[in-house]
């Protein structure tokens, strides 16, 4: 994976899943066939999936995955759009059709400095509506700040800060915590 050690552009997709998917049936087609589809189809420079926890919610929840692309510059993000608005992208939008709810999929693009290069296998991002809550999680045992991740042009949201969580961090710990901030989403990651 790249290291990057400068400003990159990030965009963060909020990925829904097919009513009649459960959250484990929609990790893995995605895993075993979107993801290698869009990697045989697409220049990607960074591609993660990240996987709503079911434990944290009920079985009427809709959010999947918030699926991370990064890019080091305009340049590469246009080549990836070109991509997208040829072959590659209709064959990408079809094969969606089989287990994303795609009417309700958004995505935000964010100025983005990461604070951590370590990869971690679950996260926790939180949508932040006003700047205090940035570091709402900040200084937490078991939890370490990847990035603030501030939203470009967006009403509502200032950023979706995203910490890594480490072993010392317990499913008990993440529920007295989301008692406090609802907005609150843990994830598994995949590369």
């Amino acid at each position: 994976m790249l290291e990057w050690r400068f400003k990159l552009i990030k965009a963060l997709a909020f990925i829904h899943k097919k009513n009649s998917l459960s959250q484990e049936s929609f990790q893995s087609y995605y895993e075993k066939q979107h993801a290698p589809l869009a990697k045989s189809l697409l220049t990607f420079e960074s591609y993660e999936r990240n996987y709503v926890e079911s434990c944290m919610y009920d079985s009427d929840h809709k959010l999947g995955s918030i699926s991370i692309f990064k890019y080091a510059s305009e340049k590469s993000l246009s080549i990836l759009a070109e991509q997208m608005a040829s072959t590659p992208g209709d064959i990408l939008r079809k094969d969606e059709l089989n287990f994303m709810a795609v009417s309700l999929n958004f995505y935000v693009f964010t100025d983005s400095i990461e604070d951590s290069k370590k990869d971690f296998k679950r996260k926790i991002f939180y949508i932040a509506r006003e700047k205090n809550e940035l570091s709402a999680l900040d200084g937490m045992a078991g939890i370490q700040k990847i990035s603030d991740n501030l939203i470009k042009h967006h009403q509502e949201i200032v950023g979706i800060p995203e910490y890594g969580v480490s072993r010392d961090f317990s499913l008990g710990d993440l529920e007295r915590v989301a008692n406090d901030l609802p907005d609150l989403i843990l994830t598994s990651a995949f590369n």
